[in-house]
C-alpha cells in the first residue's frame, strides 16, 4: 500500500498537473481496451461474421503498436503536450465511428483507427512519465497509472456489462466520447510543452517497413493458410531490409541499439512474453464463459475484472519491493505468478471446475504481468538518457504492443480453428451468444470449451517462458545508474 509520503509526491505542487493529465489519458486507453473485450459476444450476435471477432481486438493493437512507432520521435521533437492534444481528439473522433457502423467489417476499419489514435495516446503518457518524473517518484507514477489502470478495468467491464445488457454493445463504444472529453479538459494544458532543440526528420522509410512487418506477421499468425508461409517468407526479407537501413539512416524510427543491446533486450523480451500470455488468455475468456458456460452477458462482460484486478493491485506491490529488491529480481518474482496462474487457468478449464477457481487463477496471472510490467518499465527508463527517453520508450512499448496483438491472434487463431474442425462451421458460435437462444447446443458448446482450453494451453507456454527470460535478466549486469 502506497503512504501518504509517497502520494504526496505525485500530486505534490511539481507534478500534480502531469499526474492528472496522465491519469486521464491512461483512464480513457484502459476502458477502450477492456471494455470492448467484455463485448465481444453481443458484438457478435449482432453483427455476425463470428469468426472476424478477435479482428475486433487485433487490428486495435496492432495499429496502437504502429502508432506508438510514430509519437516517440514526434514527442521529441514537438514535446507531450501536443501530442496529447491531437491524439485526444483523434480518439473522439474514431471512437464515434465505432459507435455508428453497420457492418463488422466496417467497425474493424473503425478499430483499426481508434487503435492508431489509443496507441499514441499510450506511447504519450507512457514517455511523459520518464520525462516529467524524477527517480525517486518514477517508480510510484508507473503504480499510479497502473492503479487507474485497474479501476477502469474494475469499472470498465461493469459499466459495460449494464451498457449491452439494458442498451446494446454500441452503448460501450458511445461511452468512450465523455470520457475523452474529461481527458482533453484536464489534460489539455497540464503537460510539458517544451521539447528538444533540435528535433530529428521522421523516419517514413522505416516507419513503413516496420509497419508492413507488422500486419504481414498479424496475418500469418492469423490463420493456417499455406500463404502463411509466404507472409512469413516476406516478413523475413523485411526484416533483412528494416537492418539495412536502420544501420545507413541517421535517425532511423527504431534504432537497432535500443532493441538487440545487451541493456535493453532481456527487458524486451520479458515484457513481450508477459502480456502476449496474459492477453491471449483473457481476451476470450467473456466469450467462452457466455457460449460454453451460459453465463449471462453481464456476468461474462465482468469477467475481465479479475485478471485487472490482480495486475492493478500488484502494481503497488511491486513499487514497494523496488525500494528494497532489484527491479531484477521484483521481475522473476512476477514471471512466477504469470506461470502458475497461466498453467492453473488451463487446467480449471480443461477439468471444468468452478468458474470460481478458474477466475482466481486468473487474478493470480493478473498479479504476474502487473509485477513484471512495472519492474521492467522502472528498468527501462532508469537506463535510459533524457535524449533518447522517447524512442527508447516508444521502442519498448512496440515491442509490448505486439504482444498484445499477437498473443491475441494466436489465441483466436487456436480458438476459432478448434471450434471450426470440430463443428465444420465457426458461425455455430453466433447462436449460443444470442440470449433468446431457448435451447442450448451442447456439441457447438463443448467443441467452444475444448478450443479455449486448447487456446489457454498455448498461452501457458508463453507465460511459462517468461521465467527462464527473467531470470537471464536477473543474472545479467545492472546497468540502470
Amino acid at each position: 500500500m502506497v503512504t501518504r509520503a509517497e502520494a504526496s509526491g505525485l500530486l505534490s505542487p511539481k507534478y500534480r498537473a502531469a499526474s492528472l493529465a496522465l491519469m486521464s489519458a491512461v483512464a480513457m486507453a484502459s476502458y477502450n481496451n477492456l471494455s470492448v473485450t467484455a463485448a465481444l459476444p453481443a458484438i457478435g450476435d449482432d453483427l455476425g461474421r463470428v469468426a472476424l471477432l478477435p479482428w475486433v481486438v487485433t487490428v486495435e493493437l496492432v495499429a496502437a503498436a504502429i502508432a506508438v512507432l510514430a509519437i516517440g520521435p514526434f514527442i521529441d521533437g514537438a514535446g507531450v503536450r501536443r501530442a496529447f492534444r491531437i491524439t485526444v481528439v483523434a480518439f473522439l473522433a474514431s471512437s464515434t465511428m465505432c459507435a455508428v457502423v453497420p457492418s463488422m467489417e466496417l467497425l474493424i476499419v473503425a478499430r483499426v483507427l481508434q487503435g492508431l489514435a489509443s496507441g499514441a495516446l499510450i506511447g504519450t503518457a507512457l514517455t511523459s512519465i520518464g520525462l516529467v518524473f524524477d527517480d525517486a517518484v518514477r517508480p510510484w507514477a508507473y503504480a499510479l497509472m497502473s492503479s487507474v489502470w485497474g479501476i477502469m478495468g474494475i469499472g470498465g467491464p461493469a459499466v459495460a456489462a449494464v451498457l449491452v445488457s439494458t442498451m446494446g454493445w454500441r452503448a460501450v463504444f458511445a461511452a468512450n466520447l465523455p470520457v475523452a472529453a474529461v481527458a482533453a479538459a484536464v489534460g489539455w494544458s497540464r503537460l510539458p510543452a517544451t521539447a528538444r532543440a533540435a528535433s530529428e526528420p521522421f523516419d517514413r522509410r522505416g516507419f513503413l517497413v516496420l509497419s508492413a512487418l507488422t500486419v504481414v506477421l498479424l496475418v500469418a499468425m492469423s490463420y493456417l493458410e499455406w500463404y502463411s508461409i509466404v507472409l512469413v517468407a516476406a516478413g523475413a526479407v523485411l526484416v533483412v531490409l528494416y537492418v539495412g537501413h536502420a544501420r545507413r539512416d541517421r535517425s532511423p524510427i527504431v534504432r537497432l541499439y535500443h532493441i538487440a543491446a545487451s541493456r535493453w533486450r532481456h527487458i524486451h523480451l520479458v515484457g513481450v512474453l508477459a502480456v502476449s500470455g496474459g492477453t491471449g488468455a483473457s481476451v476470450f475468456l467473456p466469450l467462452y464463459l457466455k457460449a460454453a458456460r451460459g453465463s449471462s452477458v453481464a456476468f461474462a462482460a465482468f469477467a475481465v475484472v479479475w485478471p485487472t484486478l490482480g495486475w492493478s493491485v500488484s502494481a503497488w506491490v511491486s513499487g514497494k519491493l523496488q525500494q528494497h529488491l532489484r527491479a531484477q529480481t521484483v521481475t522473476v518474482i512476477g514471471s512466477w505468478f504469470m506461470a502458475v496462474g497461466a498453467v492453473g487457468a488451463t487446467v480449471a478449464a480443461g477439468v471444468e471446475a468452478p468458474v470460481a477457481v478458474l477466475l482466481a487463477a486468473f487474478v493470480c496471472a493478473g498479479w504476474g504481468i502487473g509485477t513484471v510490467s512495472t519492474a521492467t518499465l522502472a528498468l527501462l527508463q532508469g537506463r535510459a538518457d533524457v535524449q533518447e527517453m522517447g524512442r527508447v520508450s516508444s521502442a519498448h512499448h512496440f515491442i509490448r504492443s505486439l504482444g498484445f496483438a499477437y498473443g491475441a491472434a494466436v489465441a483466436g487463431l487456436v480458438m476459432f480453428w478448434v471450434v471450426e474442425r470440430r463443428t465444420g462451421d465457426a458461425e455455430l458460435v453466433r447462436g449460443l451468444l444470442s440470449e433468446t437462444q431457448a435451447v442450448v447446443d451442447s456439441t457447438v458448446a463443448g467443441a467452444v470449451a475444448s478450443a479455449y482450453t486448447w487456446s489457454l494451453g498455448a498461452m501457458a507456454v508463453l507465460s511459462v517462458l517468461t521465467v527462464p527470460a527473467a531470470l537471464a535478466l536477473a543474472r545479467g549486469r545492472d546497468r540502470s545508474g
